[in-house]
């Protein structure tokens, strides 16, 4: 079969034109580095996105580590806890995570009492967006704070992140924290049937006595 000489023309002229538009690319510097930006690129992001992503990460558990500090200090300094105050505690202790208030933080604080055989209990318990222990529950907590007819306050807290890759891929969110802090009541009043120095909750009897 016989192609027209026009055409045979046009294809040899449409493939050196396509063989110099080769060499000039490979021969362009910028054309190359043009390519290896492209290729680079979405590692580059990947990196960028991480570190932004590990900063707020260790900025939000840094947090979490004062509002817990936070909640434990304020109710140690109580005698006397109504549901008002304890309210003010949650609301005041909740202000350092700003400016990470997209998410309520989930933050408990128990009262605990150890008997005098050292086992501790929880005398009461309150709770925001987490959940509270039972009256009497048997808790564990560091051997040096177990002392005999004593007591102590609990707190905890953790934070639900969620970063913006891990929800691009997985869709999940990151608790932060849960860790606790315990500490001694220091303005606390003698109750109970061993007159254990305690912080006190309105309505509640103290301990021991925990039925």
């Amino acid at each position: 079969m016989r192609f027209p000489m026009t055409r045979v023309f046009s294809l040899r002229r449409n493939r050196a034109a396509l063989r110099r538009l080769t060499r000039r690319f490979r021969g362009n510097p910028r054309g190359v580095a043009a390519v290896e930006f492209a290729m680079i690129l979405p590692a580059m992001l990947a990196i960028y996105f991480g570190i932004v992503e590990t900063g707020q990460g260790v900025m939000i558990d840094r947090k979490v580590t004062q509002l817990t500090r936070s909640l434990a200090d304020l109710t140690a300094q109580s005698t006397t806890i109504s549901n008002t105050e304890m309210s003010n505690i949650f609301d005041a202790a909740q202000t350092v995570m700003m400016p990470y208030t997209t998410v309520s933080p989930k933050m408990s604080v128990h009262h605990i009492v150890v008997d005098s055989a050292g086992v501790a209990k929880v005398c009461w318990s309150e709770q925001r967006n987490s959940t509270k222990f039972a009256r009497g529950t048997t808790v564990t907590i560091p051997a040096d704070l177990r002392l005999p007819n004593s007591s102590l306050i609990m707190a905890q807290a953790s934070y639900d992140f969620t970063p913006v890759v891990g929800w691009l891929i997985q869709g999940g969110a990151i608790s932060i924290g849960g860790d606790p802090i315990y500490m001694r009541p220091r303005l606390g009043k003698a109750g109970g049937t061993a007159s254990i120095e305690q912080v006190e909750r309105s309505g509640v009897s103290m301990c021991p006595g925990f039925s």
